[in-house]
């Protein structure tokens, strides 16, 4: 994403928080209600996503994460990655009405044309329920459900075996209560279904509440509940833990449709304002959470309202206030499907809580709990508490900038300010007020008790120790260096060790008795270390002004870079918490297997600002409190492993669910696989997951392993033999997923019955031998006549090449001669014409063009026939061949050269004509591959008679260099000519790459005594 995207999802993101902000409707609010105040909690799946249709009726979530949704238009899915609609025969109807898996892990499914049952991933329709409109479901489990319709009925079925179902029904016909009226041919539509003390209830329009009871002759019994007050029109019914039945209504807007009912005769109604009430579902903590009919959606505590959402109210969060299904997840998130598609709601997503209307009061510098359980947070403007009423401020620190917060044995506070160390001076339930300790009036920038004792960190003066109304300097001496006196930062490992971070001094330890400098950590000297975390024995975590570091085994390790960290609390000896001033918060986790995990939270994810610069995180409470420059934030991290389901698993085909969880085989001569995961978490993003994947062998050795946000893992060449991949996801929390194993076999290859056959071939041949040995001689005399006929193809070899070399001469005498004698005659017929250009032609640049041809043609015969060869012989024409390359070279890539020749090398070669011109052809090739591939600054070109009396020519450049072994089949055909005129004169030639860099190309041509005779 480029820059100018990211400046706009920010100022989108900005606009979309303060919308949220502003939209907060307080008419409908309670003064115990809370808004969402963070867009981030959301997490919308449209129409525009996938779904069949806008209109979604019913929610329900499978054993592996994957979220099923019931619309006017079909049944879709949501995997985590994407939404897709599901086509089946099965399904008796696409308008599906309810949705429910039972404890099995049966999908019950009802359409307008009955109910079907997903089992082992094949719908099955069950009987009895064909033609009836299906408008809820309970399943209680063990293979059975109770179904209700719009035409009165109510289906109890029971699962016999896979495909087998017993269902009985009670209708219209078999109950008047079932119908509209006493004549039965109007059925009663049915809405909604419970079991409360092992009866059954049923909400209806038109009667309210039904139960169905069976009697002493096990036959059924329906009753009809006359309570006061009583709702006719019941759209909703749900059981809590303690046995209480609650249930939604029709009725006005202003009026409240929600009833709960400790007495089914005497029902409580609840709130007010809501209107109709459509849907309803419990969240873990016994939250109830309350669709309605426009009018949004509701959380209820303990009977009371605690949270009102609505499409206003959340800036579009909530998709419209026509709510017709409520599902909580297995990850306590809230799916709402409505008329305008489905979303999800995170109640435990990332806050944003003010702290004052002070922007300096909403600078967060340190976070304290105290044993009381009292949330304290120190600001560049003053000390607040929060209490039940908000962020109450203390006056007496109101101007002052805190550093640091801690309590003494009593449980009176400390707190270290910019201008001095104050205790609290009122121990009451009000709030408190403070008094100086001193008058030091110096920065106290941290308080930690070590060994029973409180010390303080000052800047300018050190560490030093709390008496009861004094303090006595513990480190450093008076005389020290002053840089050692700017202590910044304390920690206490227990009571074994004090650490100490400085400014720029470095890092030091104090065990109660002295002070001595931790040599482990002399790299972060420099660096002001803001805070640390952890132990030695385990992991000491480190957040200094270069980034966050972790000591571990004695190795110090940087784990995030070029980021100012101003805090960290490790939650676990190796996950931590890290503040960021500039870069947000970030997670760490260090795992054995997949090493270092990061994950980052910034503006885009919620937090009021990227200026982090305190957390608190308590191993003993599931909360998060980040302190930023624009106020707190708080969130609860997902404390829920992700579940890990193969997308695709693909060898020579596709491997289905069942062979991958059970083991499979790739047959011969198949070596690879591809691996395709998906991880499921509503609290995550599908972006947001990172995966580690290991890759053992049969023995147990890890051949491989790879940590990223790729979900997919390619296996190539394995060799035959037993293998396991363990993969795991790590959400945005970074909570790992537990293992998904993938076992299969590479199998051998086939017994090689070719090659035993090879081999009893082999044998026979050698019995053959013997009789082949007798054939030698009569070999030998035909290889003589061979070696005469090689001799002979030789020399054709060179004859043809000389006659084209000779064909290329006499096409240069042709351009020379013909071509260019035209154009000259042409050029001086240009000098003719009209100088105004009235003929339409400009002279001048008729008569440039001309010259430009003319130049360009005796380049080509140049380049056909070389003059300077023929006129001045080889040594001449091997240092026209390196200038000519290099002039023809653009000037950006032009290098510098030298050439050096041995004084009289053309008398002394003895080479013919037709040898000297493959020479010379040969390295003209070499000097093109230098100018068009190596990239040099620096050639040399020597030719000399070596100590053997052979022509020994070497090119030596300072370029990129190449194997000129691993060029074979793959470049151009410039080193196949190359070698194919060494072998007509039986020359040699070599590249060699050079330890300096670049190439040397040698071409040696042994000049035979006959030769050299003939010549002379």
């Amino acid at each position: 994403m480029s820059v100018r995207r990211k400046l706009r999802s920010k100022i989108a993101t900005a606009c979309l928080l303060g919308l949220t902000l502003l939209a907060v409707q307080p008419e409908v609010r309670s003064a115990s209600e809370s808004s969402p105040t963070s867009l981030h909690q959301w997490g919308a799946v449209t129409l525009f996503h996938g779904l069949p249709s806008d209109h979604v009726r019913a929610i329900a979530q499978d054993g592996e994460g994957v979220m099923w949704f019931a619309t006017d238009s079909g049944l879709a899915k949501y995997d985590g990655r994407r939404v897709q609609k599901v086509s089946d025969e099965a399904l008796p109807a696409e308008r599906v009405r309810a949705l429910k898996r039972d404890p099995d892990g049966l999908l019950w499914v009802g359409t307008d044309a009955g109910a079907a049952v997903l089992i082992n991933n094949q719908f099955k329709r069950i009987p009895k329920t064909e033609g009836q409109t299906i408008t809820a479901i309970f399943a209680p489990g063990g293979g059975r459900a109770f179904l209700t319709s719009e035409q009165g009925a109510i289906f109890d079925c029971r699962r016999l075996s896979n495909d087998a179902f017993a269902v009985s029904a009670i209708t219209p016909a078999d109950s008047p209560l079932l119908s509209v009226d006493a004549s039965g041919r109007a059925p009663l539509p049915i809405t909604s279904v419970a079991i409360l003390d092992s009866a059954l209830v049923v909400g209806t329009r038109g009667r309210g509440l039904l139960t169905v009871q069976t009697d002493r002759n096990d036959l059924a019994v329906v009753k009809e509940i006359s309570s006061r007050p009583r709702a006719f029109f019941v759209e909703a019914l749900i059981a809590d833990a303690n046995h209480q039945l609650w249930f939604g209504s029709q009725t006005t807007p202003d009026d409240s449709g929600l009833y709960q009912s400790a007495s089914l005769q005497h029902p409580e109604k609840i709130s007010a304002g809501l209107g109709t009430v459509t849907a309803l579902g419990f969240d873990a903590s016994g939250d109830l959470w309350a669709g309605t009919d426009g009018q949004g959606a509701a959380r209820f505590h303990d009977g009371h309202r605690a949270e009102r959402l609505t499409f206003a109210s959340t800036a579009g969060g909530l998709r419209s206030d026509r709510v017709y299904a409520v599902f909580v997840d297995r990850e306590g998130v809230v799916w709402f499907g409505t008329d305008r598609g489905v979303c999800r709601y995170d109640p435990h997503g990332l806050r944003v809580e003010p702290i004052s209307e002070n922007t300096e009061s909403n600078f967060a510098r340190t976070l304290f709990r105290t044993r009381r359980g009292v949330l304290w947070c120190g600001t560049n403007r003053g000390l607040f508490a929060r209490t039940n009423e908000g962020w109450q401020a203390s006056e007496s620190l109101a101007s002052f900038s805190i550093h640091a917060i801690n309590e003494d044995d009593g449980g009176r506070l400390l707190v270290g300010t910019a201008a001095g160390l104050f205790i609290e001076s009122i121990d009451s339930d009000r709030m408190p007020t403070f008094a100086r300790f001193d008058e030091a009036g110096d920065s106290v920038r941290a308080i930690q008790r070590f060994r029973g004792a409180l010390y303080v960190a000052s800047f300018g003066r050190g560490v030093e120790r709390l008496d009861a109304t004094s303090r006595a300097s513990v480190w450093p001496a008076p005389t020290s260096d002053a840089s050692l006196r700017q202590v910044v930062s304390l920690y206490a490992e227990g009571d074994r060790r004090l650490w100490i971070g400085t400014a720029t001094a470095g890092v030091f330890v104090f065990d109660g008795a002295s002070t001595r400098p931790a040599e482990a950590l002399d790299p972060l000297r420099g660096a002001a270390i803001w805070a640390m975390d952890g132990s030695i024995d385990t992991v000491l975590w480190l957040a200094t002004a270069r980034g966050l570091f972790a000591l571990r085994d004695g190795k110090l390790t940087q784990l995030i870079n070029d980021a100012d960290a101003r805090d960290v609390v490790a939650t676990l000896p190796n996950l931590a918490w890290c503040a960021t001033a500039g870069s947000g918060l970030y997670r760490v986790l260090l795992d054995d297997a997949a090493g270092v995990i990061t994950t980052r939270r910034d503006v885009e994810q919620g937090l009021p600002s990227e200026q982090v610069f305190a957390i608190l995180a308590p191993r003993d409470q599931a909360t998060v409190w980040v302190g930023t420059n624009r106020g707190l934030a708080r969130f609860e991290p997902n404390a829920l492993a992700p579940l890990v389901t193969p997308a695709r698993v693909l060898g020579k085909r596709l491997f289905n669910t069942d062979e991958v969880r059970a083991g499979f085989s790739l047959e011969y001569p198949q070596n690879s696989l591809a691996i395709d995961l998906t991880a499921t978490s509503s609290r995550s993003f599908p972006e947001q997951f990172q995966y580690a994947f290991a890759l053992t062998d049969g023995a147990g050795h890890t051949l491989r392993q790879k940590l990223g946000r790729d979900s997919q893992l390619l296996l190539e060449g394995l060799r035959a033999g037993r293998y396991r991949v363990e993969a795991r996801a790590f959400t945005n929390d970074l909570m790992a997923s537990e293992p998904f194993v993938i076992e299969f076999t590479v199998a051998r290859a086939p017994f090689p019955w070719a090659s035993a056959a090879l081999a009893v071939l082999l044998l026979l041949a050698l019995i053959a031998v013997a009789w082949g040995y007798r054939q030698n001689r009569r070999m030998r005399r035909t290889n003589t006549a061979l070696e005469s006929i090689n001799l002979q193809l030789a020399e054709t070899r060179l004859q043809l090449a000389n006659e084209t070399e000779a064909e290329r001469r006499r096409i240069a005498r042709d351009l020379h001669d013909q071509t260019l004698a035209d154009l000259r005659r042409l050029m001086m017929m240009s000098d003719q014409l009209p100088s105004n250009g009235h003929a339409g032609v400009e002279p001048l640049r008729f008569r440039q063009e001309i010259e430009d041809l003319s130049g360009e043609i005796r380049r080509i015969c140049e380049d056909l026939s070389p003059s300077a060869l023929a006129n001045v012989g080889l040594a001449a024409a091997l240092e026209w061949a390196l200038t000519n390359g290099v002039a023809q070279l653009p000037d950006e890539r032009k290098f510098a050269y030298e050439f050096h020749c041995e004084d009289g090398l053309d008398d002394k070669h003895h080479l013919r004509d037709a040898e000297q011109i493959q020479v010379f052809r040969m390295m003209q090739e070499a000097v093109n591959n230098v100018c068009r591939h190596a990239g040099a600054t620096r050639v040399s070109l020597t030719a000399r008679i070596d100590a053997a009396g052979a022509l020994l020519i070497e090119l030596v450049d300072d370029g990129c260099g190449f194997a000129a072994s691993q060029t074979n089949g793959k470049g151009g055909r410039g080193l196949a000519n190359i070698r194919s005129r060494a072998s007509l004169i039986d020359a040699e030639v070599r590249w060699t790459p050079r330890a300096e860099g670049g190439t040397r190309f040698t071409l040696r041509k042994i000049i035979f005594p006959q030769q050299a005779t003939a010549t002379t």
